[in-house]
């Protein structure tokens, strides 16, 4: 043993001492990390030595010093306390059978070794190599000592850390473990503990590529864990209920801690990192850990009814733009085609978005009126749907023009009721403009965390005429309103701008939304929806089928 870490260990247990220094012990296990070797074994000889002193006090110090090597020098350290030698010597002093009354120092050394069992025989990723510790366990209980019980604090610090480790790191820990055993193995010296020394020499060395862990994908494993638990913690808050307390809930709180934990780690690797697609994900998973704690922090303050998105965000938005309208419509089928309403002009980005999400679906193409022609859309809006439509729009983006909302943002109170009205132009597309709609039962499309969503329904022939009706249940007005519809290709998909983009709270209807669609093969009525808007400031998601 180095002079000045056997020093350093006989200031620490001197008798003269009444209490541990704790500075002093983290120094000596930053010292026994430092020079590693024989360094670990060297410590761990030397504490148990002291640990047999017939000074009371003078064993006590030892045995704090040796709890604080075991919580800090990893597993070179807990490969040492594990052996044969170290535990003989450990329990060295304990009489045959169990005294009625044990002194401190048997109780101290009894915990240290239920402790050990615990946390490193049972949950150590190294625990095959500690099974010493559960022999000496079973003996001691086999004897008729009785171990204390042990404080959830003492195990935890402990147990295996769950804290996010890199590839880099994942990598270095195997190193310095591999290392630590292979140096055992040598100095044990027996064929089979040489034989095994031989095969890890070639591990180590590269020449034995099959026993190398891949540690790319362990650290991708690790992140789905925390995703894993992020989602989990989201769900558990989502079925919180009023009058529930989160701090009495043990495994809401392990959750958060960890995604707290975690996300320091995921930070710093983002700027780390050179691969988009890997700082996408580390992004996304990032975004998803704001909210699932942004949620916790609500349910703290009382409000319980608020909605984030924790499926991520798509690339588009993940670096801080705003949420683009009609671009994240999901298909119901191979068959499908969407509709949202637009503002009168969008970048050729947005028309790029759209082509790449709908694929070889059909979209309306038609081009941006001239702001005169606003005045006349709620009249043309059915002879527009009942236009033909060009299939090979999906696949020649830029042939797109996006249909945008009438000019006004408010529809005039007759707009829907003027459906019902032939057209003053005749034309070969309309059939019967005397006939009358037929009314339909009112479909309830949403109702869920305050926002409902009514659709009243009017049929005439094979023309659909739907008025979308929100209401807010709820104490906080919703904000940046967007609904977007997905229909089959088999039906065409128009919608016009809601009244408002903002529903006040506690309201019945104060908003509306006409929505335009030709079924011309008369099929059920089928749609796919997404609602967005803001409450509380933060960005709400509600999505669903209908008829499906």
């Amino acid at each position: 043993m180095s002079l000045p870490l056997k020093e350093f260990i006989d200031g620490a247990c001197s008798p003269a001492r009444y209490e541990p220094d704790l500075a002093l012990n983290l120094e000596i296990c930053e010292m026994v990390n430092k020079k590693q070797g024989n360094a670990p074994r060297d410590a761990a000889q030397a504490i148990v030595h002291i640990v047999n002193s017939k000074n009371i006090n003078q064993a006590m110090l030892a045995l704090t010093l040796l709890d604080n090597c075991v919580k800090n020098c990893g597993y070179p350290f807990h490969l040492q306390v594990a052996t044969k030698e170290f535990l003989n010597e450990l329990v060295r002093r304990f009489p045959e059978r169990p005294a009625p009354f044990p002194s401190p120092v048997i109780q101290r050394i009894l915990y240290l070794i239920k402790e050990w069992k615990v946390a490193l025989a049972d949950m150590s990723k190294h625990k095959d190599d500690l099974v010493h510790i559960k022999d000496m366990y079973r003996l001691l209980r086999f004897k008729g000592y009785r171990f204390p019980e042990l404080r959830d604090a003492s195990v935890a610090a402990l147990a295996p850390s769950e804290n996010l480790k890199s590839a880099q790191e994942l990598e270095e820990e195997d190193r310095v473990a591999q290392s630590a055993k292979l140096q055992e193995l040598i100095r044990r010296g027996r064929p089979q503990d040489l034989v095994e020394a031989n095969q890890l020499m070639k591990v180590m060395s590269g020449y034995d590529q099959r026993e190398k862990p891949d540690y790319k994908q362990k650290f991708d494993e690790e992140l789905n864990k925390i995703q894993d638990k992020s989602i989990l913690l989201y769900e558990m808050l989502d079925a919180f209920k009023q009058g529930e307390r989160l701090e009495s809930n043990e495994t809401i709180r392990e959750l958060r801690t960890s995604c707290l934990n975690a996300q320091p780690k995921i930070q710093r690797l983002i700027t780390e990192e050179e691969d988009n697609d890997k700082i996408e994900n580390l992004l996304t998973l990032n975004d998803m850990i704001n909210n699932v704690i942004a949620k916790y922090n609500d349910i703290q303050k009382g409000i319980f009814d608020t909605r984030y998105d924790i499926d991520g965000l798509p690339p588009s938005q993940a670096a801080g733009e705003p949420p683009k309208q009609g671009i994240s419509l999901i298909d119901l089928d191979d068959d499908l085609t969407g509709s949202t309403p637009t503002p009168a002009t969008m970048p050729s980005s947005a028309l790029n978005d759209l082509n790449e999400l709908f694929g070889q679906t059909s979209l309306s193409a038609t081009s941006t009126p001239s702001p005169l022609a606003g005045t006349t859309s709620n009249s043309n809006a059915l002879l527009d749907l009942l236009g033909d439509t060009n299939p090979t729009n999906a696949t020649q983006p830029p042939e797109y023009s996006l249909t945008p909302p009438p000019a006004s943002p408010t529809l005039p109170s007759s707009s829907f009721d003027s459906l019902n009205r032939s057209p003053s132009t005749p034309t070969a597309s309309v059939s019967s403009a005397e006939e009358t709609p037929e009314s339909k039962p009112t479909i309830h499309l949403l109702n869920k965390n305050g926002l409902r969503i009514d659709l009243e329904v009017k049929k005439l022939n094979t023309q659909w005429k739907l008025k979308a009706l929100f209401a807010n249940a709820s104490t906080a007005p919703m904000e940046n309103l967007v609904l977007s519809l997905a229909t089959p290709r088999s039906m065409q998909l128009k919608m016009e701008t809601a009244t408002s983009q903002t529903i006040p709270p506690k309201s019945e209807n104060t908003v509306t939304q006409l929505i335009l669609i030709n079924n011309p093969k008369d099929e059920a009525l089928r749609l796919r929806y997404k609602v967005t808007y803001q409450q509380f400031g933060v960005e709400m998601e509600q999505l669903g089928d209908y008829g499906a």
